[in-house]
């Protein structure tokens, strides 16, 4: 493999490690706002190979 593939390949890994912490801290910036709201459902986090894949909101719309 070519020296400049390597590289290319080392940037592109970085890039989605990048990419998956920004969501990560999104979210994170997202409960924290929505606990401030009070809000009273629940979340569910689909996570594969140890990263995000798939969030789900759930909230009681009638009480």
């Amino acid at each position: 493999m070519d020296g400049q593939v390597v590289v290319q390949k080392l940037e592109q890994s970085i890039k989605k490690k990048d990419s998956h912490i920004k969501k990560q801290e999104r979210l994170l910036e997202y409960l924290n706002v929505s606990r401030e709201k009070k809000f009273t459902g629940y979340i569910k986090i689909n996570f594969s190979q140890g990263i995000i894949g798939r969030i789900e909101k759930f909230e009681e719309i009638l009480k």
